[in-house]
């Protein structure tokens, strides 16, 4: 004999209903994002189906039992659970429009069994009926689909905010960072040297006569120019290192942790690649590098301008070359 007096849906649904939830919710996190949908679509039918068949099975039996009000005031908890399913894992109206419908369906349910039952009920289980079942559950609805749409505005304005924040900070052509971010960049590699004594070099970097390049081949190879260049930069520096597009055809790159004596190397290895990458079908294309050691106490204001006059020397003595500026301002080109 079964234990207690627990209606038929509580002693043979429940418990395995709620295991089947359970592993349904595992299982999404398991899948991939592709698998997501079906597995929300398996949960909604497995759920909310199982309640309704549940109901309605103790509505049959009700029919030859006799009445039991306690079935009533049972349902309004699982028919607010089995909605909130809907609001919660189908997107946009969708959502509403599914809750509302299995309220209704389930208010038709109940219907049809009063019409066909007949049977007096006492004021307060009217009472109690209209209360849990027609006020409550639309009610909780409505509240839950209000939270569930500004859940999703939110989410929607923080991507938002989140995609003009990385618009703000990229180069829009070679989606390299800018001067905004690569100043960020600076303040953050000079508090590290600061604290921990490690060498600090900067690279300023200019196409050597980009305008020709504009005025022969036009501004969309020039754009693809621009684009090479910055895939070169990507490619050859380690992932430490900070590159930018600084302006037109001139970039910067930030070096931690690399010593004076090899910020000539990594200059003249990132010239060469540039001029053997064949970025033009019928010529050559160089740049022109001045690069600087920054000492600890030194700041933007003096390590950009003995860069960008270490690249002046290298413009004037010929182009396609590197020119490493000394602390003390004398720029000294690579042998």
């Amino acid at each position: 004999e079964l234990q207690g007096s627990a209606h038929w849906y509580e002693r043979y649904v429940l418990l395995p209903s709620t295991f089947a939830f359970l592993a349904l919710l595992v299982w999404n996190y398991l899948l991939s994002p592709a698998r997501v949908a079906l597995v929300r679509n398996a949960t909604l039918v497995v759920g909310p189906g199982i309640v309704l068949v549940g109901w309605g099975r103790q509505l049959w039996d009700l029919h030859y039992t006799g009445f039991d009000h306690e079935l009533y005031f049972d349902i309004a908890p699982w028919l607010i659970f089995c909605s909130v399913l809907f609001l919660f894992l189908l997107p946009g109206r969708l959502s509403w429009r599914f809750a509302a419908g299995y309220y209704v369906l389930t208010l038709l349910m109940l219907g049809i069994f009063l019409a066909v039952h007949r049977e007096s009920l006492p004021t307060i289980v009217v009472n109690e009926f209209s209360l849990n079942i027609v006020i409550a559950p639309p009610v909780f609805i409505v509240l839950t689909s209000a939270f569930t749409r500004l859940r999703a505005d939110y989410a929607r304005a923080r991507t938002h905010a989140e995609d003009l924040q990385e618009m703000a900070m990229l180069d829009g052509l070679t989606r390299l960072p800018n001067r905004r971010a690569f100043a960020q960049s600076f303040k953050r590699a000079k508090a590290r040297q600061l604290r921990s004594k490690t060498p600090l070099c900067v690279m300023l970097i200019d196409i050597d006569h980009f305008k020709r390049v504009n005025d022969t081949y036009g501004h969309q190879v020039g754009d693809e120019v621009l684009v090479g260049l910055a895939n070169i930069l990507l490619r050859e520096l380690r992932g430490t290192d900070e590159d930018c597009r600084w302006g037109d055809e001139e970039f910067m790159v930030l070096l931690e942790e690399t010593p004076q004596k090899h910020l000539a190397e990594v200059a003249e290895r990132l010239r060469a690649a540039v001029e053997a990458a064949n970025l033009l079908e019928r010529s050559t294309l160089t740049i022109s590098i001045g690069a600087t050691h920054i000492g600890v106490n030194e700041g933007e204001d003096v390590v950009y301008p003995r860069a960008d006059e270490a690249l002046y020397a290298s413009k004037r003595d010929g182009r396609n070359r590197v020119t490493i500026a000394e602390l003390a301002d004398k720029p000294a080109p690579l042998a």
